[in-house]
């Protein structure tokens, strides 16, 4: 018989990883419905929002849909029908409208930025010590708490390029097992969805390409790796 008893389950916790978390998730979210009150550039994703909101067919010529899109889900969830004008900033918002939900998912995307930059810095080699002192630097940098309070893209934008990089990482760190694609596959989806949010996420894209174009030419030129053996590329 396979299984044996008692069964035990071991898990390790990293609680620096933890506790930064926590408290990227407690300055993002805490608060998130003040002011309540239209703010810089939500006048302007704000008009997608409704239009999404009220099935409007329409041609956004000004970037990619994903990011309006993803704002979209979030005023879906909090019940938004799109009936408000978004025609002036400082406009109040009227109390059936949940702010909160507006805002709500990228808080979440610039408070998983700060975990993210910890596992990347440890995956980059460096030192625990150097991973809680970037993750530090980012939690408590003033301009990226604001624009991920707000319904704003620049949140949701550096989270997926922060993933698609992590991802690409523990791919090329990993050792060769089936899962080991699954973070290449994560690493491409991620950087697809940077593309689909700003235009701006290309420069990001074209930036890991060239780093797994230096990894590759690298496993080439290594003549103890195995060129036959699909697993080492």
């Amino acid at each position: 018989m396979w299984l044996q008893f008692p069964l035990v389950v071991t898990a390790q916790v990293d609680l620096v990883l933890l506790l930064v978390t926590l408290l990227a998730l407690w300055t993002r979210l805490s608060c998130l419905s003040y002011p309540g009150a239209v703010v810089f550039d939500e006048v302007y994703y704000g008009q997608f929002v409704s239009l999404y909101m009220k099935r409007v067919f329409f041609i956004d010529d000004s970037g990619p849909p994903l990011g309006h899109m993803i704002l979209a889900l979030g005023a879906y969830m909090g019940g938004f029908d799109g009936n408000f004008v978004w025609n002036r900033i400082g406009a109040e918002y009227p109390s059936s409208v949940s702010v909160w939900n507006l805002r709500v998912l990228p808080a979440v995307c610039g408070a998983l930025c700060v975990p993210l930059i910890y596992l990347l810095t440890l995956e980059l080699r460096f030192s625990h010590l150097s991973a809680l002192g970037a993750s530090l630097l980012l939690l408590l940098e003033n301009a990226l708490i604001v624009q991920s309070r707000f319904m704003l893209l620049e949140s949701v934008l550096i989270f997926f390029v922060l993933l698609a990089f992590l991802s690409y990482l523990r791919f090329h760190n990993a050792p060769n097992s089936c899962f080991r694609l699954c973070w290449l596959l994560l690493s491409g989806a991620s950087c697809a969805a940077a593309v689909g949010v700003k235009y701006m996420g290309l420069f990001s894209y074209l930036l890991l390409l060239g780093v797994a174009s230096r990894h590759t030419w690298n496993l080439i030129g290594d003549q103890t790796v195995s060129h036959v053996s699909p697993d080492s590329h």
